[in-house]
C-alpha cells in the first residue's frame, strides 16, 4: 500500500496481546466495510481480515501496530 492510505498506529493495550478471540473481533469488523486493511508490525504486513496471519504477528501488550486501509470506506474503517 502507498503512504497516501489512511493510517492509524495503536498499541496493543490487552495483557494477553492480539489473541485468537481479538483477532476474529478485528476480521469481522475489517469485513463489514467496503475496505482492504492491512496490519504492520516492523516489516510484516498481513490482511486484517485473515485470524491466522494476525496471530503471526505475535503482537504483546505494548506493541505498536500500524493499520492501514484502501477503498470506499477506508477512514471509516479504521476509526
Amino acid at each position: 500500500m502507498s503512504s497516501s492510505n489512511p493510517s492509524r498506529t495503536i498499541t496493543v493495550a490487552n495483557p494477553e496481546g492480539l489473541h485468537a478471540r481479538a483477532a476474529l473481533l478485528v476480521r469481522e469488523l475489517a469485513q463489514r466495510f467496503h475496505a482492504k486493511v492491512e496490519i504492520s508490525k516492523g516489516a510484516l504486513r498481513v490482511d486484517a481480515t485473515d485470524v491466522l496471519q494476525m496471530l503471526s504477528l505475535c503482537a504483546e501488550q505494548g506493541d505498536q501496530l500500524v493499520l492501514e486501509a484502501t477503498g470506499d470506506q477506508a477512514d471509516t474503517v479504521l476509526d
